[in-house]
């Protein structure tokens, strides 16, 4: 199965962070978001990636390559003007050729298990619903 990770947008949001470095570059714990979304999928043995980049997003392609791609096959669909989410995932799909696949948001961290998702063969979407909100503290 493959995955794609939508990582085109600006990062607006995240000034002056993003001025310089992309959204998926930003580092928690140490961390690129990138590297926890990629490891997440390893996880459970996705490795069949493709980033779906657009801002900065050479910068993302050098920080993956100098890392091996973790291990992983990773594909770029890039694009040169901005798309939104569904324009993103239109432009990469014409490199998908399983009927399944997986969509993640690059700047986004969770523990939903993709296995439970994974088991729905045939789903349009399949989306865990949280209830509880929490905030986190960057020190």
């Amino acid at each position: 199965m493959k995955a794609m990770i939508l990582s085109g947008g600006r990062g607006k949001r995240l000034r002056p962070l993003t001025d310089t470095i992309p959204k998926p570059l930003i580092r928690i714990n140490n961390k690129p978001l990138i590297e926890w979304k990629i490891n997440y999928l390893k996880k459970f043995g996705i490795k069949d990636i493709i980033i779906c980049s657009g801002y900065k997003g050479k910068k993302i392609e050098n920080y993956l390559s100098k890392k091996n791609n973790f291990g992983c096959n990773i594909e770029y669909s890039v694009e040169s003007t901005p798309l939104g989410t569904g324009g993103a995932i239109k432009k990469a799909i014409k490199n998908i050729t399983d009927r399944s696949f997986i969509v993640l948001n690059g700047d986004i961290i969770t523990n939903i298990n993709l296995k439970r998702i994974m088991v729905k063969p045939n789903s349009i979407a399949a989306i865990e619903l949280r209830t509880n909100y929490g905030t986190m503290k960057i020190k």
